[in-house]
């Protein structure tokens, strides 16, 4: 039986380049057949809000954006939320992070996903006001889509095209 998976897209589509994760799961849904064991969600959320979107699936890939102290604007990361870890202690719950959030899931016994896998872009601007991404990261997006589809064909969770 295939795995239950949701591909979260993250971002705001209206924040230049920080919609990248959405525009790209937008596309990676126009590839998906229709038997794919799972959904595909768009948010602008982090966090406790984050985490009830990734409750009862058994795997979930999330698409984002990223801004790193050297990363070359379009390329493409490929890891899971380890890579991420600062603390897992519960500061706030304002500041908590994805692997804070999966933490918590876990201790508090929810049916969290067994696995986790996030592709991000490198963007270079997140914060002005402006509808779409720049070329350089537009240019990532049928990378993803290749990527994420690619994965889940790997995985036997969709048929090869």
């Amino acid at each position: 039986m295939a795995v239950k998976t949701v591909i979260i897209g993250l971002g705001n589509p209206i924040l230049s380049d920080d919609g990248v994760g959405i525009f790209a799961v937008r596309e990676i849904e126009k590839r998906l057949p229709g038997n794919f064991n799972g959904d595909i969600r768009e948010a602008s959320l982090a966090g406790f809000n984050l985490l009830d979107l990734l409750l009862g699936y058994e795997e979930a890939i999330i698409v984002d954006s990223i801004q790193t102290k050297d990363g070359i604007i379009g390329d493409v990361y490929e890891f899971e939320p380890q890579a991420l870890k600062e603390t897992v202690r519960l500061a706030s719950i304002h500041d908590l992070n994805l692997v804070t959030a999966l933490e918590l899931g876990k201790r508090l016994d929810l049916p969290v996903p067994k696995k986790v896998l996030i592709f991000a872009v490198e963007v270079e601007d997140n914060v002005t006001f402006r509808e779409g991404c720049c070329d350089k990261v537009a240019a990532a997006i049928p990378i993803i889509v290749e990527k994420v589809t690619g994965y889940l064909e790997e995985n036997g969770q969709i048929q090869p095209r």
